[in-house]
């Protein structure tokens, strides 16, 4: 009970606070669609965890970090980014605007003792009837498991691509940190809730759980341990991890830790048929973009990157 004050005050505290362009918990104005686009294109879907953007507390010169960040966007060219750790949010939304235009629209979320938030960006013809609200944030056990009140961002959106409409929700999370046991524990807690959670409500929806993980998904960070999210991969009749062939030796998301993938993607539903095989990615190559990556000039972590063919 000790943390359900603070979970209803952050619900509420949501419920009122006004975001740029637009406010969480509540649809986005709905559009002339006459005036959208219509894409015939498979869909790529990334996750970055672009490392206390804009903050002090990144190593490196949060100017040049806005620069650079916003050209790996560019040169990803996704349809829809999941990004952590977005700290100065007027700095986030003119780095968006710069770079990738009125064609994609974003959205923060508003966790008041949070510094790190999550958000999307998504282009605004393909993803319609935008909805971001924080999942499961009158829980108790998730504001403890999920860094306090890091709750996962779930947008729920149409996607009109292909002559198809389909929905979609997309469950951010930015999941608690470090290799301590007591770390390990909350991970392993809030991956049963998210399941139970995702199981009770989204049962045979299209899915994707996208972001920083903070752990592997063959075994764990954590000395000894499986994954965390080992619920996930047995459950391997609703739930495909597209990332998980990436979590083996040689690989890594991040730039300070060798043979370790943190930064995953596992959908339910028909984004399991969808899903283009072998398109999963860390996307190491931006470093063509940004030749000093590695030196603190964007983020100690690498985007990751999925590809889907949406169809009737």
């Amino acid at each position: 009970m000790k943390h359900l004050i603070p979970a209803l005050v952050l619900f509420i505290c949501w419920s009122c606070k006004k975001q740029i362009p637009q406010k969480t918990g509540a649809p986005v104005p709905e559009e002339d669609t006459t005036q959208l686009i219509h894409y015939h294109k498979d869909l790529t879907i990334v996750n970055w965890n672009i490392e206390w953007f804009g903050a002090v507390e990144f190593k490196g010169n949060p100017d040049q970090q806005e620069t650079n960040v916003g050209k790996i966007l560019k040169y990803l060219n996704a349809d829809l980014f999941g990004i952590c750790e977005v700290v100065d949010t007027a700095r986030f939304g003119r780095m968006i605007r710069q770079n990738l235009g009125t064609d994609f629209k974003y959205v923060i979320s508003a966790y008041p003792a949070i510094d790190q938030q999550l958000a999307f960006v998504y282009n605004r013809n393909i993803f319609r009837k935008v909805q971001v609200r924080p999942f499961m944030a009158l829980s108790a056990t998730a504001y403890s498991n999920f860094a306090s009140g890091r709750f996962p961002l779930l947008l729920k959106a149409e996607a009109t691509v292909n002559d198809a409409r389909k929905n979609i929700f997309f469950i951010l999370v930015h999941a608690k940190a470090d290799k301590d046991l007591n770390a390990y524990a909350k991970r392993l807690n809030g991956a049963i809730e998210l399941k139970d959670s995702m199981d009770t409500y989204f049962n045979n929806e299209n899915c994707m759980i996208l972001g920083d993980y903070n752990d592997n998904l063959d075994t764990s960070i954590s000395t000894r341990q499986r994954s965390p999210y080992q619920n996930f991969l047995d459950d391997n009749g609703h739930y495909l991890a597209v990332t998980l062939p990436l979590n083996t030796a040689g690989n890594q998301s991040t730039i300070n830790y060798a043979n370790s993938v943190i930064d995953q993607q596992i959908v339910s539903g028909a984004l399991k048929r969808w899903y283009m095989p072998h398109s999963a990615k860390i996307r190491t190559d931006v470093t063509a973009v940004v030749p000093d990556y590695t030196s603190n000039s964007a983020s100690d972590h690498y985007p990751v990157s999925s590809v889907y063919r949406i169809a009737n």
